[in-house]
């Protein structure tokens, strides 16, 4: 399963709009959300393209459009306002993932078509670019990515957990219930970290090597959460 029908950062633009006032010259619900939708894609533009500290808050309100009380009534800061761009423009990346449902033919093949799905939301290259400035702004602003992470983290593993669960219920596989979150962790790890650590160096993987190795970090996986009784039998 491949994310074709996920447009790459690039072709994300943020289109020159012309705000709409409403009754009274206070703009109604939904002009709001779009002058809010615009905000956010202008911000993350701009952090990817400087980083977070070379963006100021009245650059990010001049390019959108907006004024900055608009901003100060929705955020308290930049970095808050920054955590929310991250959301508004990445978190619909996870739809995908969300829809995969687990393979009948086992846990091998359904973990490989998860692992695919994991390989290609880590190599999209808005993705490793946000992976980058994340990297670079977490030294100086741990509280960032803290937030960030309390917010988020249970997003982006829950589609991972639910497959797992599904596996370990039929008995295909087995670990502690209490471990769900780590063994969860424990296989993005194994199929997408490799990958996205050499993206980050800016080093391509041939598709075939890439598929190899999913292929076989897959079953040591597998192997390593087979029920015990399954495992005498290998």
């Amino acid at each position: 399963m491949r994310l074709s029908s996920i447009a790459p950062w690039e072709n994300r633009v943020t289109e020159t709009v012309e705000f709409r006032r409403g009754p009274g010259g206070r703009p109604s619900r939904e002009e709001a959300e779009r002058r809010r939708g615009v905000l956010l894609q202008t911000a993350m533009r701009l952090f990817l393209e400087r980083g977070f500290e070379a963006v100021s808050v009245e650059e990010i309100a001049r390019q959108s459009g907006v004024a900055k009380r608009f901003i100060y009534a929705r955020y308290i800061d930049k970095s808050e306002l920054f955590v929310a761009a991250i959301e508004y423009n990445f978190l619909d990346r996870l739809d995908v993932l969300r829809s995969l449902a687990p393979s009948p033919r086992g846990p091998e093949h359904g973990l490989y078509e998860l692992g695919r799905v994991l390989i290609d939301i880590s190599l999209q290259p808005d993705v490793v670019a946000l992976r980058r400035l994340m990297f670079a702004v977490a030294p100086q602003f741990p509280e960032i990515m803290k937030r960030l992470t309390e917010r988020n983290r249970e997003r982006g593993l829950h589609q991972v957990e639910h497959i797992l669960t599904f596996y370990a219920d039929r008995g295909d596989i087995e670990f502690p219930k209490s471990q769900l979150r780590l063994v969860a962790e424990q296989f993005f790890n194994c199929v997408a970290g490799i990958p996205q650590r050499l993206a980050l160096l800016e080093m391509t993987e041939p598709p075939a090597e890439q598929d190899r190795r999913l292929r076989l970090a897959v079953r040591l996986f597998v192997r390593g959460v087979r029920p015990e009784a399954k495992r005498r039998g290998d």
